[in-house]
């Protein structure tokens, strides 16, 4: 028989399991339309009955896709998922964001190595100078910390030393 214990852990794993799996689904999402195409037909094209333009369905797919995506993350970070299953997320992230910068700054379609690798560097070194400026605040506030405690202790030693001195004088 199980414990309350072992009981929501497993519920909290089950619920850990399930919330992995809308994470990476939100990382599949934005792709959703090229992986529909290998099976279907997407080039249909669909009446907009609003405005005299039409879309394709492949386009449709896409930006339905790209707007459910994100919430499904923000309902998967609520039931806490493995912290690895963001990594696909990253990646899936920077695949579209080369493609993008490919497409709208060189008018290319296709996406280079060279693309992969300036964005990625660039990439790096934003992490790095937001970890180095996370790392200096981590440091200012423990200093910060260091000194708040310091500070009580000797106030607290003179507290008790003015106690004594003053119980003393009162004796004589």
């Amino acid at each position: 028989m199980l414990t309350q214990q072992s009981q929501t852990d497993h519920a909290n794993i089950k619920y850990s399991k399930v919330a992995s799996f809308l994470v990476v689904l939100s990382a599949v999402l934005p792709f959703l339309n090229n992986i529909v195409g290998y099976f279907y037909n997407t080039n249909v094209q669909i009446d907009n009955t609003v405005g005299a333009r039409s879309l394709d369905l492949d386009t449709s797919i896409y930006y339905l896709s790209i707007s459910i995506a994100p919430i499904l993350l923000a309902i998967a970070s609520l039931f806490k998922p493995h912290r690895y299953s963001y990594y696909v997320i990253i990646i899936s992230y920077y695949v579209q964001l080369v493609a993008y910068i490919e497409f709208i700054f060189f008018n290319v379609n296709n996406i280079s190595i060279y693309a992969y690798i300036g964005v990625g560097v660039a990439l790096l070194l934003i992490i790095f100078v937001l970890n180095r400026l996370l790392r200096i605040y981590q440091y200012d506030e423990s200093v910060y910390n260091f000194r708040k405690v310091t500070l009580d202790r000797y106030a607290k030693l003179l507290r008790k030393h003015n106690d004594i001195d003053q119980n003393d004088t009162t004796l004589r």
